[in-house]
């Protein structure tokens, strides 16, 4: 028979075990609500309204405008609240999407947490190039990931870039037409690079940039960005379902 000691030590050491056992949830249950990001995404499509690949863009809400975080902190939340699932590709509908990567995040290795059929590497227009971003474009491009620049201002050192660039953003806004024309002048050696106009508004626009040669459209004309939350959590491996 059991002593009262021994019995009181149990119930004192179920009750901890209790305790430890809340504490533990409580501390599961904040890193869930930390992973549970949003994220917005816009459609990318050929000269025949096909959907090809979506851009991903961070959201902290449903509300659809860019959070005041810098562009670093985007990149990171974007990926491990949404990327990072095994069942992210829902979220882009079976299609690659293509992900702001700073140099920062690149410099940890950020894209190489993903596979490679679902990326494009996107460098944002803030970044200079540099040598240490060369060796790092010239790294991903080896390991099969495609890499695109983001809003294009053509610029002679870039050329180092081109055989490792698969795909050339240009902003239909901020662009003059003489700047795409030279911009296709000196991509004429460089055949593997496609052009993608984005901030394409009017039928007028999307026409111009096929009939200049583009193959990839992405803007307001074709849709805005669909702010997406997530619908549920698989707890075994925080993966995360969207709707």
């Amino acid at each position: 028979m059991q002593s009262i000691e021994s019995l009181l030590i149990d119930s004192l050491t179920m009750n901890n075990n209790l305790e430890n056992n809340n504490l533990e949830n409580d501390i599961h249950k904040t890193k869930l609500n930390e992973l549970h990001g949003f994220a917005a995404r816009q459609s990318i499509v050929d000269k025949d309204n096909n959907i090809c690949a979506y851009e991903l863009f961070f959201r902290d809400s449903l509300v659809n405008t860019f959070p005041n975080i810098d562009a670093d902190t985007a990149t990171i939340k974007l990926i491990e609240s949404t990327l990072e699932s095994k069942v992210s590709k829902s979220f882009t509908k079976q299609k690659p999407a293509f992900v702001n990567f700073t140099l920062a995040t690149l410099k940890k290795g950020y894209p190489l947490q993903l596979p490679k059929e679902h990326i494009i590497v996107e460098i944002l227009e803030t970044e200079e190039p540099t040598s240490e971003l060369f060796d790092i474009c010239k790294n991903l491009h080896s390991k099969g990931y495609q890499i695109a620049l983001d809003d294009f201002i053509h610029h002679q050192l870039w050329h180092n870039f081109f055989p490792y660039i698969d795909i050339i953003k240009v902003d239909f806004r901020q662009t003059d037409l003489s700047e795409i024309v030279e911009l296709i002048e000196h991509l004429t050696e460089y055949p593997h690079i496609r052009l993608l106009a984005e901030k394409i508004e009017s039928i007028e626009e999307f026409e111009q940039a096929i009939n200049l040669g583009f193959e990839f459209f992405q803007g307001y004309f074709f849709d805005k960005p669909e702010v997406v939350k997530p619908a549920a959590v698989k707890t075994s491996n925080l993966d995360l379902a969207f709707i």
